[in-house]
């Protein structure tokens, strides 16, 4: 599967500008929150944002990525979050693994075979085609303009992970490692003593509560795999306060 995001992201040259997102201090009275993977549990996020956080317009939402596949309803979710960007809401949606996927099924049998058998199915079926290339310009321009990475001035949220053999971890990882990387150690020093959010690889929500007190925040609690033990909740994390907020699976 990482051989073909590779591929893409060689084919579309991106460059390191849109990649990367540095965002400016918040106003004292502005929020913020970020997500872990939604992966099609629109029902979920509605309850989080509109229950749990009672988001405001002048508060900010970002997203780790993964909004799609898996969960029954991935339309919903991209109708939802573009809906909220629409009507003003300061929304930022980092690009996960799955949308990459999807991105690349476009234009690529094979990848579109390996989409579809990670979750795609469950995404073609919620926007009622045969085939990725079938869904509407407005959805693919979304996928398309999502970063990689954002950078704020306590925070680095990326979806997968960075890479820290080297001494610069957020010029020097791979956009196909920032979307897929796991089992790596953080390095609190090359962040300039930033915390690392990342979603993607699955832990237990204790796992995730314990990670509130690391260099390291962990926010993929598998959302769409509510009979894992465990697992099951959308959790998203305050960033001014370091509070969690957990909703269970509702789709």
């Amino acid at each position: 599967m990482k051989s073909q995001t590779k591929t893409r992201l060689q084919r579309t040259c991106l460059s390191r500008q849109r990649l990367t997102e540095r965002l400016s201090p918040t106003h004292d009275n502005k929020r913020r929150f970020v997500v872990g993977d939604v992966h099609g549990c629109f029902l979920t996020l509605m309850t989080l944002v509109e229950d749990k956080i009672q988001l405001q317009s002048q508060d900010s939402l970002y997203l780790l990525g993964d909004l799609i596949d898996r969960g029954p309803r991935s339309k919903a979710v991209l109708d939802y979050l573009i809906g909220l960007i629409g009507r003003g809401y300061s929304v930022h949606a980092l690009r996960g693994n799955h949308e990459q996927m999807l991105l690349d099924s476009t234009d690529d049998d094979e990848a579109f075979r390996i989409w579809r058998g990670n979750g795609g199915e469950e995404t073609l079926r919620a926007f009622e085609v045969s085939h990725s290339r079938l869904l509407p310009s407005r959805y693919l321009d979304f996928l398309e303009q999502m970063k990689f990475i954002y950078i704020l001035e306590q925070y680095v949220m990326v979806h997968a992970g960075l890479d820290f053999s080297g001494n610069n971890p957020v010029m020097d990882t791979s956009p196909e490692d920032m979307l897929w990387l796991r089992d790596y150690r953080v390095s609190v020093d090359k962040l300039n003593g930033k915390t690392l959010i990342t979603g993607h690889t699955m832990a237990p929500l204790f796992e995730i509560q314990h990670s509130l007190a690391t260099n390291h925040i962990k926010l993929d609690n598998g959302c769409y795999d509510k009979h894992l033990i465990g697992h099951g909740n959308l959790v998203a994390l305050n960033l001014d306060s370091r509070e969690l907020l957990v909703v269970p699976n509702s789709d």
